[in-house]
């Protein structure tokens, strides 16, 4: 009896070896294995990284056109551009520029804009989208116009740029986003005309990624 112990423990202590042998091997084989690919995930890293400041370097390309593009519009202050981001910008518009007094429509004024910005648009990079949102000022809209309130308003003015974008100008729907806040977000004080007028607007982000 006492034989076979000593020889099950020898065989114990034999497979214990060479699992630990097999556990060392598996180990060095994975780390050897991450060094071989560590160049390639650098390479990987560096087109990423390049790719990144090439999208960078188109915004700004995009962003400059368009300040030439809209000059006469940007000097009259009826537009403004403004980067937020490395990689986005916004084109602030007034309302009086693109629609009539409580119409969604655009008028002849608004689509020759829209057509100006997606020219313009044309040196942003290919993965660019492009977000429209829609803003009204807190007076109540007028049972004339054909809208319940000023979320119904803002949001067909939004609509109604995107449709110039897309059918007008030959933008993707893919790469348009519609966004509609009514009053809620106010870039000047509702007490005064001018404030009002401030607050009826659509905001263009031209965002990558």
């Amino acid at each position: 009896m006492a034989f076979k112990e000593d020889s099950m423990l020898k065989w114990l202590i034999m497979v214990g070896f060479m699992l630990s042998l097999t556990g060392c091997y598996t180990l060095d084989k994975e780390h050897y294995e991450s060094v071989v690919t560590t160049p390639s995930k650098i390479e990987k890293l560096e087109k990423t990284d390049e790719q990144l400041k090439q999208e960078i370097r188109s915004i700004k390309e995009s962003l400059s056109n368009m300040e030439h593009t809209m000059e006469k519009e940007i000097s009259a202050n009826d537009v403004e551009l403004k980067q937020t981001s490395p990689q986005k910008f916004m084109v602030t518009v007034k309302e009086q520029l693109l629609f009539n007094s409580g119409s969604a429509d655009l008028n002849p004024q608004g689509r020759e804009l829209i057509a100006k910005f997606a020219k313009a648009f044309e040196k942003a990079p290919a993965t660019a989208h492009i977000r429209v949102v829609g803003h009204s000022d807190n007076r109540p809209v007028s049972k004339s116009s054909g809208y319940k309130d000023n979320w119904a308003l803002s949001a067909a003015r939004a609509a109604a740029v995107v449709r110039s974008l897309i059918w007008g100008e030959d933008i993707a729907p893919s790469r348009m986003h519609i966004e509609a806040y009514a009053d809620t977000q106010p870039i000047a004080e509702n007490t005064t005309e001018e404030g009002r007028a401030k607050n009826r607007r659509i905001d263009l982000f031209v965002e990558q990624g």
